[in-house]
């Protein structure tokens, strides 16, 4: 299951510091029994939400456990809370993992059904909201080795967005299996 965090950053004066407290964030999230890994990325062309979180979360359930609400979810960003605007959160189903997107690649984001042309080797991944804000009822996914035709879709075509990793994808640290 895939929880999909969509946001803008008002203060981009400190952009750099913003993005450090968000790698601390998302470590902390990690810690959070159900947390797989998580992994963050830029929009390459203007878009309401820039950076998105795409978040590898075993069931609903981790959204709603004592240890995510004490440390995940909007109550808990601090300072930038209110730095922060245009926030969605989505939970999508229909992949059990979050696509590992290496540096040089890009997530293609589609917003419902789109006419858009796009090259015959894109492999979509479709899933659908299941919880939380439940901004779009269906959204695709896909990784793209090139910024370019995805970037001019994007720009004529709204519910098209492209994004570029800021970060790696970072995996929970496996439990401890117990010892016989």
């Amino acid at each position: 299951m895939i929880y999909m965090v969509e946001m803008a950053l008002d203060d981009t004066a400190r952009e750099a510091e913003w993005h450090d407290w968000y790698l601390r964030h998302i470590r902390k999230l990690l810690t959070v029994p159900g947390f797989r890994a998580s992994q963050r990325f830029r929009a390459v062309t203007a878009t309401a939400s820039p950076f998105v979180a795409l978040h590898e979360v075993e069931d609903a359930g981790v959204l709603s456990s004592p240890q995510y609400r004490a440390l995940g979810g909007r109550a808990n960003t601090g300072e930038w809370q209110h730095r922060m605007s245009n926030w969605h959160r989505n939970l999508l189903e229909g992949l059990e993992q979050t696509p590992d997107v290496p540096e040089r690649a890009y997530l293609l984001v589609i917003d419902e059904r789109s006419e858009a042309k796009l090259p015959a080797e894109t492999e979509l991944h479709w899933l659908r909201a299941v919880g939380l804000d439940r901004t779009v009822q269906n959204r695709a996914l896909a990784i793209v080795g090139s910024e370019e035709p995805f970037a001019s879709l994007c720009r004529r075509d709204e519910r098209l967005r492209l994004f570029c990793p800021i970060t790696a994808k970072l995996r929970a640290d496996p439990q401890p299996q117990p010892t016989a």
